[in-house]
């Protein structure tokens, strides 16, 4: 499963209409184009945030929650590097800016500056030091940078103790067999080196804050729970590959994809038919508009996450004999903001038509 760090860019969106009352001084009254890019902010509107805050620099180019601001709605537009630049700006104006810090760490440790994120987490707790979030986070950076790590080529793998080494021989062979496979597939073929970190189950329990039916996710760095993986090899290389899956689909789109496609991608690569996946929601007759399956399975019990998860196989395979090869050039438009009716329509499809053939193959009695 896909799974977003610690919620941190949800809460900082919100967060930023109180921040006058926070961690810096605040001009007495707002002005207009604050105003409007605040509201912006909490309704998720990045572009128009930009535009707003843009225009307040130009008045108080040196006030650290306008550089915060433009680096939250930065970061809602899926530029990263302009963020942090912002970002940083508003630590150089005020290193006792908690909140930008936080999202500055986050963005480091997801882009692989590990030791930037540290620094940068480290040094809030000088001005912060009973901030929990942050505490926690440093403390799961610090032990992950702290663990030996084999790096083979394509992969970095952390792992613990002789135990472990035999497991992650496995894990190379398994990745890198696996990842030429769905690379041609996706046509997508990440340049840097992939982390995955290996971690008991109630470490993983810890660290990722996933629901007990899951036993892997990817949040820029694939996390496995161990659980006797050599025991039953080929579950442990399904869930590996998995993963990883998701790791070369946000290679093509960072940011964008409805949580159904990347599930469903990932579950079909593994690989995995979608026959039992439509026989069981056919048994059910049960279908969810897709636009319920948006945004993560993460907060589901294990019996609506297994919906979730087969409805998703069932429409991503649909979407794949439409598609074709054409599939990473629809992920690529999602990435760079597109709508799905919208990236759907270059290929002269209709997102309305291929719902309705998705809930038409899952209730038939076929």
């Amino acid at each position: 499963m896909t799974q977003a760090g610690p919620g941190i860019v949800q809460r900082v969106a919100i967060a930023f209409a109180i921040v006058a009352g926070m961690a810096v001084p605040a001009a007495s009254q707002p002005t207009r184009a604050e105003q409007v890019a605040i509201q912006a902010l909490q309704d998720g509107d990045g572009d128009k945030a930009a535009s707003a805050f843009a225009e307040a620099l130009k008045v108080s180019p040196r006030d650290p929650r306008l550089h915060y601001g433009a680096g939250v709605a930065a970061r809602l537009r899926g530029r990263d590097d302009e963020a942090r630049v912002l970002l940083q700006r508003a630590l150089d104006l005020e290193p006792r800016f908690t909140l930008a810090a936080a999202l500055f760490g986050e963005l480091a440790y997801e882009n692989g500056d590990v030791d930037v994120a540290i620094r940068t987490y480290e040094s809030a707790l000088k001005y912060a030091p009973l901030h929990e979030a942050i505490t926690a986070r440093l403390k799961m950076w610090r032990d992950e940078a702290a663990k030996e790590r084999r790096v083979d080529g394509l992969f970095s793998i952390a792992f613990e103790g002789p135990a472990e080494a035999l497991l992650a021989a496995h894990a190379t062979k398994a990745l890198e067999t696996s990842y030429w496979r769905l690379g041609k597939a996706l046509g997508a073929y990440p340049s840097g080196s992939i982390a995955v970190v290996f971690y008991t189950l109630q470490q993983f329990r810890d660290v990722t804050g996933a629901p007990e039916w899951a036993g892997g996710t990817f949040d820029t760095r694939i996390r496995m729970a161990v659980r006797g993986a050599l025991r039953a090899p080929g579950e442990f290389d399904s869930a590996l590959t998995h993963e990883l899956a998701h790791a070369l689909i946000v290679g093509l789109a960072p940011r964008g994809v409805p949580a159904w496609l990347h599930e469903g991608l990932a579950t079909h690569l593994e690989p995995s038919s979608p026959r039992a996946a439509l026989q069981r929601l056919r048994a059910a007759r049960m279908f969810v508009p897709l636009e319920h399956l948006q945004n993560g399975f993460g907060g589901l019990t294990e019996s609506q996450a297994r919906v979730a998860y087969d409805e998703s196989h069932v429409a991503a395979s649909v979407l794949l004999e439409r598609l074709g090869v054409n599939m990473s050039l629809l992920l690529e438009s999602l990435g760079r903001g597109q709508d799905m009716t919208s990236a759907l329509g270059q290929f002269g499809l209709s997102y309305a038509a291929f719902e309705r053939d998705v809930a038409a193959r899952i209730t038939s009695a076929r």
